[in-house]
């Protein structure tokens, strides 16, 4: 009897415990997944491209030494400029060049999330890129 009633004790501390230190997915926890928030590449491309953007892919990203892909799509007035496989610490370095860049201009969306950088002209152009929203683990700059 005795050690039915501590181990019951002992469960419901361990359950409390977990609940209070943020165990389980990153999701409960309240901490946004990049991944799971920017588009893949190719499906960025493929929604661009369906939609009548032309759509550029590059190597290298601006007049920088990181490493990465870069994609750039714009229809009219409306742009997306998108950087990917970046390191963290590239990505926030990355972000301030991207402010200096579209500070000037019209812009709906300028962040680093993750180990991703991007500037986006429109809600409309952030929606069909295929963004999940615009939660951030990083960086951002909305205006809308």
């Amino acid at each position: 009897m005795y050690f039915k009633k501590t181990f019951i004790m002992l469960s419901a501390v361990v359950a409390l415990v977990s609940m209070t230190t943020g165990c389980g997915d990153r999701k409960s926890s309240g901490i946004p997944e990049p991944d799971k928030i920017v588009p893949p590449e190719n499906k960025l491309v493929d929604n661009l491209t369906d939609n009548g953007y032309s759509v550029e892919t590059f190597d290298t990203i601006l007049d920088t030494d990181f490493s990465g892909k870069r994609v750039y799509a714009e229809k009219g007035d409306k742009y997306i400029d998108i950087c990917y496989e970046l390191s963290t610490s590239d990505a926030e370095t990355l972000f301030s060049t991207y402010e200096d860049k579209y500070q000037s201009g019209d812009y709906y969306i300028i962040a680093q999330n993750g180990n991703y950088v991007y500037a986006v002209s429109d809600k409309k152009t952030f929606k069909i890129s295929g963004f999940e929203s615009t939660d951030n683990v990083g960086q951002q700059d909305i205006r809308e």
